[in-house]
């Protein structure tokens, strides 16, 4: 009586009052305590039933094998078991099904096989708890090898056989399993089982297969609640939201009243849809029918209105709660760190402390998470605390959290001594501490954490992968790259779609196109990403005349750009001056949304200004629905680019005139302008304004600085800067004074000897030296420095030129054998040059032979082979566009000009430096080109 009025205590009183006990004394103790949860307690009492010499039956073996099993360790029972045998109840069925059942719940399958194989007899209940174990261990295969064996061995399914196949067909969407099951049932007559019905609702259901379950239903003679409720699912599933609800009146009309599952079906169908109307409307529905107060609903509210996005709608539910309990607390604290509220969030960690609530695993977790979103270190060290106390180190999944906070809150130092004090690490560990190092730059170390984590035997998973590939990359480290891809095959990941663009990535920024053009090509799925990775690997390794050519591939192959997709094509646009492509794209990309997305604005006035065509560049930005800096900043390197300064200075002034205060890279751009006219008054000028606006000076502004002074003839002065800078120079500003320092031998040699130095095979290097010695009548050194870049190896990279025709891009190889049409029209324009007065610079070619072989080098230019084709292919008078990978030689300059007056050809060539447009025999830098 006392046990079943729920007092425990009074029941344990009137227990010690007898003197002697029977097993159904101490049975009714046992499984009293097995009801309330008290697993220890169970434990405690059979050990005392022992030392009381009471020997207990196979019915009170049973509730404390059950119970052991809810215990961390299997030792107690073991010792049980044990128990078990030396009572002669080993071929027990009820006892072997329970052991069988303790076993699988601990993950012990071996143990739990080896029960089940020496059971004297196999019935289907055994088969049914060997199988059920197998599947909950996620072993699925082996759970349907079972099924079909317990067949081979002549013992039919049972119900239960049946509903926990069926639940394991839906668990991997096994249709076709699912639909063998079905038929099964039908032959043993089973057809009518009313759970089996319900299941097999579910389980089409849930697969996708609507219709299906629909039939189902339809056919079901008897129809519970559980079936109702079951098809209510399924249309809540897929998005039948209305149809789910008419049922409810379908189910009065039926004789039942709907019950608090049936709300729980729906709101189980619409979890995943995030839909705020539809969570409105289920809402609306469940006060309706009368369970707007129960709790396990109300709690399913605020995390649906959460994920919905109405956090008003998620906080007002849980205001509305009278007594929430702790998963209420877990589903507002994980409502807050979704809307970043994350601050409030701990609040509440806090708060539901003092209303009496005990913290769970969830909690802590989210909490934590909550430190991670606002690094809130000292809240976390609190949580930390909290855990230490309450003993919760145990659990893996608060001390992976515990590390992934200290690693978000920028605290390696703490995480490691967690990482390090963990007695066992689960491949999430791994992976949080790896990725957190990646995150902090430390690549080198990460690749050591992930070589001792292969040493411990942990295999890695898809994101463990990605973060190493993403260190390789940094690293530049192409040959770990190259033994990562090896393991990748090794583990059979490299059909994941994520590991295929890390790889393709990898590849591209260690330099080596191919192997990531072939994991591209063989890749088994594409998504967005895939592609935008080898359209932007195309564009860094100067194929962006194939980077076009996937670009319409992938839209061919019905897959959607994305932002980045965009950003890298009009890259590609840019280098190619593919201008009418451009376009084209340009209008896509605000077709899909991002007419508003300054990123996709800034790339386009980028890649209108790059393709010479500043009316473009102006209707974008004029048109932007809102400028940055970046705008700004665009404009004005734009327009530095065209050598257009005043332009480029009154965008400068009109952005500050909105409000907008320069940065450093908006002085790079203004600085670059004057660099390319040799403005020095107005330069200097500038680089004050920037020192009072309290920004500090780079490497890049001292590069213009330098290149302004020697374009201007002030080369002392222009060392100088580079003499005393506080950074050291790079590559490319001693390269940009070498340039400048034909009328300066000494200096020449020092700045030749500076880039030597830095790269012995630094093409431009001994190129630049060799002119420098070519025209001070020093053809002797010339040739002493080619010799050089012979024995050093230093042979600069190819001369591409890309020209669009009717929007198809063309390219032109300097060097490379010329067509017959485009042979005859160089020399038809050589030709009309002469009788102009153009005369070849045969000087700039360094190889020994006649100056009529250096005439026929220099016609093979890649732009000219560029220009000779637009010549060809497009109407009289129309606008010529050619983009070239390198600097224009000074020859290509003096030929261009001539033939924009011979042809009345505007033509428009972007170099690596500036954008030039010859017209009429004048080329807009109003400078040479050396």
């Amino acid at each position: 009586m006392y046990l079943l009025c729920g007092s425990l205590s009074e029941a344990l009183q009137a227990f010690g009052k007898f003197p002697t006990t029977s097993v159904s004394l101490w049975g009714a103790m046992i499984l009293a305590h097995a009801r309330f949860g008290n697993a220890w307690q169970v434990i405690k009492l059979y050990h005392q039933m022992w030392e009381s010499n009471v020997i207990p039956d196979a019915h009170i073996l049973v509730v404390v094998l059950k119970a052991s099993s809810k215990l961390p360790s299997l030792d107690q029972g073991r010792l049980i078991h044990a128990h078990v045998i030396h009572s002669g109840l080993g071929s027990n069925l009820f006892i072997v099904s329970a052991l069988i059942s303790m076993y699988s719940h601990s993950s012990n399958n071996e143990d739990a096989k080896r029960v089940f194989d020496t059971a004297p007899t196999k019935t289907v209940a055994v088969w049914n708890t060997l199988i059920t174990g197998h599947a909950e261990n996620g072993l699925i295969k082996e759970a349907f090898t079972l099924y079909h064996q317990m067949h081979q061995y002549g013992v039919e399914g049972d119900r239960i056989t049946y509903i926990s196949i069926l639940r394991l067909c839906t668990n991997i969407s096994d249709v076709e399993q699912g639909r063998a099951v079905q038929q099964e049932v039908i032959e043993r007559g089973l057809d009518l089982d009313l759970s089996i019905v319900a299941r097999l609702i579910d389980m089409y259901g849930s697969s996708g297969y609507l219709l299906d379950a629909i039939t189902v239903f339809e056919k079901s003679p008897k129809k519970d609640i559980s079936i109702w409720n079951a098809m209510m699912a399924t249309y809540s599933y897929h998005g039948h939201i209305t149809d789910a609800l008419l049922m409810i009146k379908d189910l009065k009309e039926a004789g039942m009243e709907a019950n608090m599952n049936t709300a729980m079906s729906i709101l189980k169908g619409i979890g995943e849809v995030d839909d705020l109307n539809q969570s409105r409307l289920v809402h609306s529905i469940v006060v309706e029918v009368g369970f707007d107060r129960e709790l396990k609903i109300m709690n399913t509210f605020v995390t649906m209105y959460a994920k919905s996005g109405s956090f008003g709608d998620a906080c007002r539910v849980f205001n509305s709660i009278e007594s929430p309990d702790i998963v209420t607390w877990n589903a507002i604290i994980g409502a807050h760190v979704m809307h970043e509220q994350s601050a409030v969030a701990l609040q509440l960690f806090h708060h539901l402390q003092t209303e009496g609530q005990e913290p769970n695993v969830l909690t802590v977790c989210a909490s934590l998470n909550a430190c991670s979103k606002v690094r809130a270190i000292n809240e976390g060290l609190l949580i930390h605390n909290t855990i230490v106390k309450k003993a919760l180190e145990v659990d893996i999944m608060i001390m992976n959290n515990l590390i992934d906070m200290y690693i978000k809150c920028g605290n390696i130092i703490d995480a490691f001594k967690v990482f390090n004090s963990l007695p066992q690490r689960d491949v999430v560990t791994w992976t949080i501490f790896i990725s957190g190092l990646i995150q902090h730059c430390q690549y080198e170390n990460s690749l050591q954490l992930f070589q001792q984590m292969q040493e411990e035997c942990v295999l890695p998973n898809h994101i463990t992968i990605v973060s190493i590939l993403k260190a390789c990359q940094n690293l530049n480290a192409l040959d770990e790259g190259q033994r990562l891809h090896r393991y990748i095959v090794l583990l059979g990941l490299d059909f994941e779609t994520l590991i295929i663009n890390s790889l393709v990535d990898m590849y591209s920024k260690c330099g080596n196109f191919d192997d990531g053009s072939h994991v591209f090509h063989t890749a088994p799925s594409r998504d967005v990403v895939t592609w935008t990775s080898m359209i932007e690997a195309c564009v860094q390794h100067g194929y962006s005349s194939k980077a076009l050519v996937l670009f319409a591939k992938m839209q061919c192959e019905s897959v959607k750009p994305d932002r980045a997709a965009f950003l890298s094509i009009f890259r590609a646009c840019s280098t190619t001056a593919a201008l009418c492509i451009g376009k084209r794209i340009h209008k896509e990309s605000f077709k899909s949304g991002f007419s508003s997305d300054n990123t996709i604005v800034n790339s386009l006035i980028d890649m209108y200004m790059k393709c010479g065509s500043i009316f473009d560049a102006q209707q974008v930005f004029s048109e932007a629905p809102s400028k940055d800096i970046v705008t700004w900043t665009s404009m004005i390197a734009g327009y530095a680019r065209h050598h257009n300064y005043d332009l480029a200075l009154e965008y400068f002034e009109n952005m500050q005139r909105t409000g907008i205060t320069p940065n450093h890279v908006t002085f790079i751009a203004l600085l670059s302008a004057c660099a390319h006219l040799g403005l020095v008054k107005e330069g200097l000028c500038h680089l004050q304004l920037m020192f009072s606006l309290g920004l500090p000076q780079r490497l890049e502004h001292l590069t213009c600085t330098a290149e302004m002074l020697a374009r201007k003839g002030y080369l002392d002065a222009a060392e100088d800067v580079f003499e005393t800078s506080p950074f050291p120079i790079d590559a490319a500003g001693w390269q940009c004074l070498l340039s400048h320092c034909r009328s300066n031998l000494d200096m020449a040699r020092r700045c030749f000897d500076y880039l030597t130095h830095m790269d012995c095979r630094n093409a431009a290097a001994f190129i630049l030296m060799a002119k420098i010695y070519v025209n001070a009548g020093l053809a002797n050194s010339a040739w002493e420095v080619e010799k050089l870049r012979y024995y050093a190896n230093a042979w600069k990279k190819a001369g591409k030129a890309y020209i669009e025709v009717s929007e198809q891009v063309y390219e032109f190889v300097g060097g490379d054998i010329l067509t017959p049409e485009i042979n005859a029209k160089i020399q038809e324009l050589s030709v009309k040059m002469k009788s102009e007065g153009h005369t070849p610079i045969v000087d700039l070619v360094l190889q020994p032979g006649t100056d009529e072989d250096k005439e026929n080098v220099l016609c093979g230019h890649c732009e000219k082979q560029a220009i000779a084709f637009g010549l060809l292919s497009t109407p009289a008078g129309a606008s010529i566009r050619v983009s070239k990978n390198l600097r224009m030689c000074a020859d290509c300059h003096s030929a261009s000009s001539a033939i924009s007056k011979i042809e009345k050809r505007e033509i428009i060539i972007t170099d690596e430096l500036c954008v030039h447009v010859f017209k009429d025999g004048e080329c807009s830098c109003r400078i040479d080109s050396g």
